[in-house]
């Protein structure tokens, strides 16, 4: 199963990130940021607001808990041994 895009409008991304819509706007046009156009409107994926300040989605928070997990099971008793040397 694909996972749908969200989008955010560059208004909202340069409200989350501090800087004004002509600063993101420009930064759209040169390449800096990923958008698509919709109409007359461009809208960025939330995956670049995540790029940007770092966090993390749910679904990714989510699948690195899962590795942690399977990494533990397979390894946990090496990993055990190893912090003891």
């Amino acid at each position: 199963m694909m996972k749908q895009p969200e989008y955010i409008t560059i208004a909202d991304f340069a409200n989350r990130i501090g800087l004004s819509r002509v600063q993101i706007f420009r930064r759209v046009k040169s390449g800096q940021i990923k958008a698509e156009r919709f109409g007359r409107a461009y809208l960025i994926p939330i995956e670049e607001l995540q790029k940007i300040t770092g966090e993390i989605s749910e679904l990714d928070h989510g699948l690195i808990n899962k590795g942690v997990k399977k990494t533990l099971k397979d390894y946990g008793s090496v990993i055990k041994d190893l912090g003891e040397e």
